[in-house]
């Protein structure tokens, strides 16, 4: 006798879920794990990891499993699946932020808010894996959160910018012109706001984001490379806020920031 299934959990997570679907379907075609296997050129192990939620497909896989099932929605839960895969603190800032009515930003590179796609994918490029198809994905989820800007409400946005995010080259000379373009066009609009500090002016090494919610709360996220902290408490905002407002003195005022953006496209032509 065959040891006894593992319990699944759908609603703890689309990983969860994904997984629990695919038992769902498999058991419903009286197929054994290695039966599904063999249609999807994996080992039996392999199906056991997704199915409990141990190890999840990636897209590929993800994609095979659903033809063969005959299940589309396992093509559209995988999306979610991959935002799962923020840290939990990124989730967390990435939802207020979605509804936030202003948002300050300080920032060594390009806010994502802010990034063209060429852009977005040299510096994700940087700390991806070689899963190509994975990192066409996460540069698709970061374009999507710009969906922001078509709300009947869109936030206020105001950014300290680092010149270093301009003046060093992501991707190519092409790039940085396609993204610095992008910023000229956004800083036309009545609630897009930045201001540029210039290099010889002190700095930080990581981001800072301030977002004034809709019920009237303020919290604060803080990132360094592959870490970050999501900030509910007054003190702590209140912190941030001090160091935001330091690095906004020393940066340039919005037209002459305007002219120096535009200066330094003409040094990437």
């Amino acid at each position: 006798m065959g040891r006894p299934l593992k319990e699944l959990t759908p609603h703890k997570s689309a990983q969860d879920l994904i997984g629990w679907r695919i038992r769902k379907l498999r058991m419903e075609r009286k197929w054994g794990v290695d039966e599904l296997a063999a249609k999807v050129f994996v080992t039996p192990g392999r199906i056991t990891q997704v199915e409990t939620a141990n190890d999840p497909p990636g897209r590929e896989l993800t994609k095979q499993l659903a033809e063969v099932l005959g299940a589309q929605d396992l093509v559209e839960l995988w999306p979610l699946m991959r935002l799962e895969s923020f840290r939990g603190y990124a989730k967390l800032f990435l939802r207020d932020q979605a509804a936030a009515d202003v948002i300050h930003d300080f920032a060594p590179i390009v806010p994502g808010l802010l990034q063209v796609t060429g852009y977005a994918r040299a510096l994700m490029g940087l700390t991806s894996s070689e899963d190509l198809a994975e990192l066409e994905e996460a540069v698709t989820l970061r374009m999507e959160r710009k969906s922001i800007f078509e709300r009947t409400d869109p936030p206020w946005i105001w950014v300290v910018l680092a010149e270093e995010a301009l003046t060093h080259v992501h991707g190519s000379h092409e790039v940085m012109v396609q993204q610095i373009d992008y910023l000229l066009e956004m800083v036309q609009r009545p609630r897009i706001n930045i201001q540029l500090l210039p290099l010889d002016k002190t700095s930080i090494p990581g981001s800072i984001s301030l977002l004034s919610l809709p019920g009237g709360e303020r919290t604060a996220y803080a990132e360094g490379f592959g870490t970050g902290t999501y900030y509910r408490e007054p003190v702590d905002v209140h912190r941030f806020q001090r160091l935001y407002d330091r690095l906004q003195a020393g940066a340039l005022d919005i037209e002459a920031s305007i002219e120096a953006i535009r200066d330094i496209r003409r040094k990437h032509q």
